[in-house]
């Protein structure tokens, strides 16, 4: 279904190749702008959606795609670029994400998957890893902040990514284990 939240989504999904290309090549600037569009991107096409009566099947899944690829590019290309996230952090954020997918695509298998929805702490960890490239980004271009700021985001991130994994396991493994 084209509607205007799907093709807001479908920009998002566009303009992550770009922010990996800025990223990449160290054009910190660029790359802020981009991501800095895709975040607005994505705060406009949940409201548009509920507002409009537009939440689509295809938004439900594409949304949240968006969302993974533009994070986990985020702290792959960051932390590559002169190490600036951790690289521990970013194996935590990716390994989170497979984790989920790969319970998802179990809970699927044997039939115990109920329409997927974020929990209060796997959204304040999204919030946590958008905020973590958003600031790491800032610092990159204009000293935001200082190492103590910086290595306490990424142990709140990192926290709080662990933590909403953990939660998503268990609330897997009973999906399971119920009849």
């Amino acid at each position: 279904m084209v509607t205007v939240p799907n093709l807001i989504t479908l920009f998002r999904v566009f303009m992550v190749p770009a922010f990996i290309m800025a990223s990449f090549y160290r054009e910190f600037k660029l790359a802020l702008l981009v991501f800095l569009a895709a975040a607005v991107s994505d705060a406009l096409d949940g409201f548009l959606a509920r507002r409009l009566n537009q939440v689509s099947q295809l938004g439900v899944i594409m949304d949240p795609l968006a969302d993974k690829a533009l994070i986990d590019s985020g702290f792959l290309f960051l932390s590559y670029a002169d190490g600036k996230i951790p690289p521990w952090l970013t194996v935590i954020v990716i390994s989170r994400d497979l984790l989920i997918l790969s319970g998802g695509w179990l809970l699927s298998a044997f039939g115990k998957l109920k329409k997927l929805r974020p929990t209060p702490l796997g959204k304040a960890t999204a919030f946590l890893q958008f905020t973590t490239i958003l600031i790491t980004l800032l610092h990159l271009n204009f000293q935001l902040c200082n190492t103590i700021c910086l290595k306490g985001l990424y142990l709140t991130t990192a926290a709080f990514t662990v933590a909403s994994a953990v939660e998503y396991t268990v609330k897997g493994i009973g999906e399971l284990s119920s009849e």
